[in-house]
């Protein structure tokens, strides 16, 4: 069982690889037919996340022997892993089902989409970037799910401050596309956590 709960967070760490791969196929076409469009430092250090996400996923993929009696620690930490990469998937789909209603499809990258609106409902009415809450709770899962120390590190001194840079980078850009929508909205919900007031 204790073998069960950490390959179950490979594979929700493996179901974000393939979606990746889609968004890297469609990253070139994307941007080459968006409005607006941003590369520059916090893009690439952004972008480099992608293949250290591969990476760090297809080590744990490979087979590890599991402890012959796991402790207490083990088995909190492999559930914790667990509730944590499957509150990353989800956010992550419910981003996914949230713009596709809207009829956008999600793309890597900084760009703005011709005929692009600004969405603000359902996962984006939670916080106002769902995706990369779920790719943080991803990482977190892995890292205390087969408690590593090396992938909490990353996690945390590069993967967060990675993606508030890369959010705060896109902000002048959705301000100036949306101007006084962007701003209610950005008073309105979190960036990365739910606002609880009322």
């Amino acid at each position: 069982m204790y073998q069960t709960l950490l390959s179950a967070v490979v594979w929700l760490a493996l179901s974000r690889c393939f979606w990746l791969l889609i968004g890297l196929i469609r990253l070139i076409p994307v941007h080459s037919r968006a409005k607006t469009r941003k590369w520059g430092l916090t893009e690439v250090l952004t972008m480099a996340e992608l293949p250290l996400f591969f990476a760090v996923t297809f080590h744990f993929f490979s087979p590890v022997p599991a402890p012959s009696s796991p402790g207490v620690l083990a088995w909190l930490a492999a559930v914790a892993g667990v509730f944590l990469a499957l509150a990353g998937v989800g956010i992550s789909l419910w981003s996914v089902y949230t713009t596709y209603r809207a009829g956008i499809i999600l793309d890597t990258g900084h760009y703005i989409k011709k005929g692009h609106k600004l969405i603000t409902a359902g996962a984006y009415g939670f916080v106002r970037n769902p995706m990369y809450l779920g790719v943080l709770l991803l990482w977190l899962g892995m890292a205390i799910g087969f408690k590593n120390s090396v992938v909490l590190l990353i996690a945390v001194l590069y993967v967060g401050p990675v993606l508030l840079m890369y959010i705060r980078s896109e902000e002048p850009m959705l301000l100036q596309e949306f101007g006084e929508e962007y701003e209610s909205y950005r008073d309105r919900v979190g960036m990365i956590l739910p606002r609880w007031s009322p």
